[in-house]
């Protein structure tokens, strides 16, 4: 592969990157407004595969930080996908989602409302705007790189 075509490549798999992850993220975001888990002190409620459905999702969702794009494609757009932006855009998200999980964790801990919930319903009310926070500011530092440059 020539570096003009790995050059074009890289930049159509860092767009749809962007999009991809702000669209993915958007609809985890969505389903967990429409359909959120049920959770029950029973352990009927935690059996099944679709009491993991949650927890796959949100682990192959933070996945997209990872520096792992353009893998398919070949050493050489890997190399420019993943680029020192992009390494830079990833930590940031990751930073936000960082502080957002510590604040709700913390806002928890601290509210009487908090101590009531199990700790399946407390790591999903950490995890679930964790995973947003950091993948839409992902999403949104990539495009605007993108668009700058």
């Amino acid at each position: 592969m020539n570096s003009q075509n790995a050059i074009e490549l890289a930049d159509r798999v860092s767009r749809r990157r962007a999009r991809g992850t702000a669209a993915a993220t958007a609809v985890f975001l969505a389903i967990q407004v429409v359909v959120p888990p049920v959770f029950r002190t029973e352990g009927i409620a935690y059996s099944g595969p679709r009491s993991y459905m949650w927890a796959v999702n949100a682990a192959a969702l933070l996945m997209l930080l990872l520096p792992v794009g353009g893998y398919i494609f070949g050493r050489q757009v890997r190399a420019l996908v993943n680029d020192d932006v992009s390494r830079h855009n990833s930590r940031t998200a990751a930073a936000a989602g960082f502080w957002v999980a510590m604040a709700i964790s913390l806002g928890m801990y601290a509210f009487p409302a908090g101590r009531m919930l199990s700790a399946a319903e407390a790591l999903y009310y950490v995890v679930t705007p964790t995973v947003g926070v950091a993948l839409l500011g992902f999403a949104w530092l990539e495009s605007r790189a993108l668009r700058d440059g």
